[in-house]
């Protein structure tokens, strides 16, 4: 493990990791990574490694991220890629059905093109190097997809998605298809919209304009805890018609009336996307795509 210390970055290799407080599979749950996702290196315990991703420092497995050097993490961010479009599939091992699965792949998730195709499949690079096929129409080029994305007022489709997670679990450090907790699923669905935002409810509260007459717009983000001192606890994303949506012991779709608990805050994040108030298109961010400049 000698040589991993000396290196400074790696890639996630799993459709979801998992990020730990401690290397320990008894400490707790901080975050949730995707496959694809660009991450920073530090020390390394037996067989575990200590990341960086935005503002999260944890603990992975060995097998959850491939380690690369300065220069690949270069290549890296050139090299096209497909990003997942779909909830949940599988990379096989050959352009079938019937092939036996390599990994399983997520929304969100994302992986090398190789520029094949054979009737309806897709041949993908999964960050370890491995190649694999997936059904062509689970994948979107992620430059486009971006693209296709920046620029545009994105709240019906933040809320359609939000809410098509309905009955998803509550897990704490939950940001995947898999398992959301309140600040994960709205990460998740402004990221499926080409927004980036901070991970913590407490940190996505900064963010955006504060909206302080009451009058919400749908795609707001509402925040509840208490006022006196400002203690942010919980999230949810406004759906307009006083309902909203969010992640309490499962994902729910509820009148705001009916959730007993009142709203400390709200932000609306929409209208202030790449204007200094904590909120990056994927497109500006270096950990997705290489900047002018460097």
């Amino acid at each position: 493990m000698l040589l991993a210390a000396l290196l400074s970055w790696a890639v996630v290799n799993f459709s979801s990791v998992f990020m730990r407080v401690a290397p320990d599979y008894e400490s707790s749950l901080d975050n949730q990574l995707m496959m694809g996702m660009l991450v920073q290196t530090g020390e390394t315990s037996r067989y575990w490694v200590k990341i960086t991703s935005d503002d999260y420092t944890g603990w992975v497995t060995e097998e959850g991220v491939t380690m690369i050097s300065d220069e690949e993490k270069e290549g890296y961010l050139d090299a096209p890629k497909w990003i997942c479009v779909c909830e949940y599939s599988r990379v096989r091992t050959a352009p079938s059905e019937s092939s036996a699965p390599l990994a399983d792949i997520i929304m969100g998730n994302l992986v090398r093109q190789t520029g094949k195709c054979s009737d309806g499949w897709t041949q993908v690079l999964l960050p370890d190097g491995r190649l694999g096929w997936v059904l062509s129409h689970e994948l979107m080029d992620f430059r486009l997809w971006a693209g296709s994305r920046s620029g545009t007022n994105r709240v019906r489709e933040i809320t359609d998605l939000a809410c098509s997670f309905a009955g998803t679990p509550y897990m704490w450090g939950g940001s995947t298809v898999k398992n959301f907790d309140c600040s994960g699923l709205v990460e998740f669905c402004f990221f499926m919209n080409g927004i980036l935002l901070p991970r913590n409810a407490s940190q996505q509260y900064k963010c955006g304009t504060p909206v302080t007459d009451g009058r919400y717009s749908p795609g707001d983000l509402l925040f509840f805890g208490s006022k006196n001192p400002l203690r942010i606890s919980h999230v949810a994303i406004y759906l307009g018609d006083g309902r909203i949506v969010h992640s309490s012991q499962s994902v729910k779709v509820m009148a705001l009336g009916d959730y007993e608990r009142e709203v400390v805050a709200a932000t609306r994040i929409l209208g202030d996307i790449d204007n200094g108030k904590g909120v990056t298109s994927i497109l500006r961010s270096p950990y997705f795509f290489r900047q002018d400049g460097e």
